[in-house]
């Protein structure tokens, strides 16, 4: 069976970053190309803070090349997962000598992917021991940094690594607010070679493996993206947030959970399901999504021990569960092309969007009552991957159902062997445009009862 890191995005420098949507050539999409063809679909304009902080000017500076990543003598990471605007983050590092540091706020930009908003100089030491008991020498400072989920770029030598931190005002609560959720517990909990397994203890005190220490941040930048592109004005928490306050969705209007995130503790699932009977819209953008069962540290509250598969609980949000792993990548059939997620798309019934199925894949549980978006056939059985539940509550629940899906909009994947597979234009498009209808759906709470409600004669 393929290891779950076969979906761990790839130098995303030697594709140009967003590839298939920021470039022409090679089969790609410009960006021209897919602003036409998205004008028919729930895409707008939309003015906030998200929409003005998305006008400014971006860079593509913040992509490490594939020799910076590979080139050793430098380690890092950051003593907390997200934090309050102006407040400092304790950082570690272990390398020797001052150590170049860029912030990167990720978006839209124009296409660009990021913008940067800081930049200093760190001193690196040598560090000796678990990374858990290293010094921390220096500290982040995140005054004057918008809100958003950044990477920090640290530059030593020919060495660059990344440092991934949310920065979120809405440290009480997100009643109203769009929340985006990012996953460091998952990343953490996963190497090169696989996730850890039952009975393992996994700390947020290390640096993580995978995406050059940006764990599966670098491979949904490409998703963060089309999120901000629609101009919602969205806010920023981590699986780790959520984790150590539950509570803290009530009230959302909507909940995305960006890419893999697979590792949850019970009373985040409860949390959730809660929020949703109550009204607040869910959408994963992964598959396989809150099927593992962790459980904090009381007293070490960066750590959490792996407890078992939780498929039937984690079934209870979604309607659907992973059902196998796809050994190579696979296409995507359009199953049902009227849905309203595949609007300004020109999607045909049975289309197959190459390559958009790998890794984990989603299959719809029995007498959920979810609508079947597009399916694969694969040597482990028909899988029915992306679904649209409605909850009675209203609420609206999209779930992507492959593992591949945010790192296709990103504009590459990675199979079990470490080999590239490049986005499919067509594929990476329509991914691109489903993102950003479910994102727009989904700032109106009870969407599912909105949606109804609106098609119904008067």
């Amino acid at each position: 069976m393929p290891s779950p890191r076969v979906l761990a995005v790839t130098a995303l420098a030697a594709l140009g970053g967003l590839a298939g949507l920021l470039s022409a050539g090679d089969g790609s999409v410009s960006v021209s190309t897919v602003a036409e063809s998205m004008r028919g679909g729930l895409v707008s304009q939309a003015s906030g803070a998200v929409a003005a902080e998305n006008a400014k000017a971006g860079t593509r500076t913040w992509r490490i090349g594939t020799a910076r990543a590979a080139a050793p003598g430098l380690m890092a990471y950051a003593g907390a997962t997200s934090a309050g605007p102006g407040e400092k983050v304790p950082l570690f590092l272990r390398g020797s000598g001052a150590t170049h540091a860029r912030a990167y706020r990720l978006g839209w930009y124009g296409g660009a992917g990021a913008r940067q908003v800081w930049e200093g100089t760190f001193q690196a030491t040598a560090q000796t021991g678990a990374a858990a008991n290293w010094t921390s020498t220096s500290s982040i400072d995140t005054t004057g940094w918008p809100e958003g989920t950044y990477l920090i770029r640290l530059d030593l030598g020919g060495a660059s690594r990344y440092v991934p931190l949310t920065v979120t005002a809405a440290r009480s609560g997100a009643a109203g607010r769009v929340v985006v959720l990012t996953s460091p517990m998952t990343w953490a909990a996963t190497g090169r070679t696989g996730s850890v397994g039952k009975g393992r203890t996994v700390t947020l005190d290390r640096p993580l493996i995978t995406g050059n220490g940006g764990g599966g941040l670098v491979a949904d930048a490409g998703l963060i993206a089309q999120i901000e592109r629609t101009g919602t004005d969205v806010v920023y928490r981590t699986d780790a947030d959520l984790a150590a306050a539950p509570g803290l969705i009530d009230g959302a209007t909507a909940l995305l959970v960006d890419g893999d995130s697979r590792y949850w503790t019970a009373q985040m699932r409860t949390s959730v399901r809660k929020a949703v009977g109550a009204g607040t819209n869910l959408a994963f953008f992964g598959a396989g999504s809150a099927e593992v069962n962790v459980v904090r540290n009381s007293t070490a509250p960066r750590t959490f021990t792996v407890a078992a598969a939780a498929t039937a609980a984690s079934s209870l949000l979604t309607g659907s569960v992973a059902t196998c792993q796809a050994d190579r990548a696979a296409g995507l059939t359009v199953a049902d092309p009227a849905w309203w997620g595949f609007q300004g798309g020109s999607v045909r019934n049975g289309e197959v969007l190459r390559r958009l199925v790998s890794g984990r894949v989603d299959r719809v549980v029995d007498g959920s009552g979810a609508t079947v978006a597009a399916s694969a056939d694969l040597a482990c059985g028909r899988t029915q991957a992306s679904s649209y539940l409605e909850n009675s509550s209203g609420a609206g629940v999209f779930t992507a159902g492959t593992q591949a899906w945010a790192c296709t909009v990103s504009g590459a994947c990675t199979d079990a062997t470490g080999r590239r597979i490049k986005a499919d234009a067509r594929a990476q498009q329509v991914a691109a445009l489903v993102t950003r209808n479910v994102v727009k759906a989904f700032a109106t709470p009870k969407a599912a009862r909105t949606s109804r409600d609106a098609s119904s004669p008067s």
